[in-house]
């Protein structure tokens, strides 16, 4: 798979599909990183699928908050990233298609484009072999679907092994900015 590296969420706003790595240090720009994310969405007319974690959704609903009119806000939804990874009780992907209409009730339009950012989340190491089946199992689901999603890592949690192999499974890299 041929790789393609940005440096800035702004990179991504030429792309329109594609399955992007992100692996970040600093939490101050992972949730600048979010909102501008979701701003690049809006200006596409895009609606932003945000699957988070408790700790961080708030932080990242008040800088939307102070930087959207609430329109654009309701073009944002969010999902908890444990409920969404351990609905079955174990770690596994989720079809965000399958759940578009739960999402959007009846507001739901089957034509509407959106956008994924997700903050991956797991318990412990004997987890990620099916961490890394699931991304395997998303980057067939985001080029069925041509969506353009986020798949973000804290790197303080990912061995160097580790993140070659998730690599290997997204054809975007984004780097946090130096």
């Amino acid at each position: 798979m041929k790789q393609i590296e940005v440096q800035e969420v702004s990179d991504l706003r030429s792309l329109t599909k594609g399955h992007v790595a992100y692996f970040f240090t600093d939490q101050e720009q992972y949730v600048s990183n979010v909102v501008d994310y979701v701003i690049a969405g809006l200006r596409q007319n895009e609606c932003t699928i945000i699957v988070e974690s408790d700790r961080m959704a708030p932080m990242i609903v008040l800088k939307l908050a102070q930087k959207l009119t609430a329109p654009e806000l309701d073009q944002v939804r969010f999902l908890n990233n444990y409920e969404f990874y351990y609905a079955h009780g174990d770690f596994r992907i989720n079809s965000i298609p399958d759940l578009l209409p739960t999402l959007f009730k009846g507001e739901f339009d089957p034509d509407m484009c959106y956008r994924t950012w997700a903050h991956i989340e797991w318990r412990d190491e004997s987890e990620v072999s099916k961490l890394l089946h699931s991304e395997e199992q998303a980057d067939i689901i985001v080029a069925e679907e041509n969506l353009l999603s986020v798949c973000a890592y804290d790197s303080r949690r990912v061995s160097g092994d580790f993140r070659d192999r998730l690599l290997a499974s997204h054809s975007i890299h984004l780097h946090d900015k130096a």
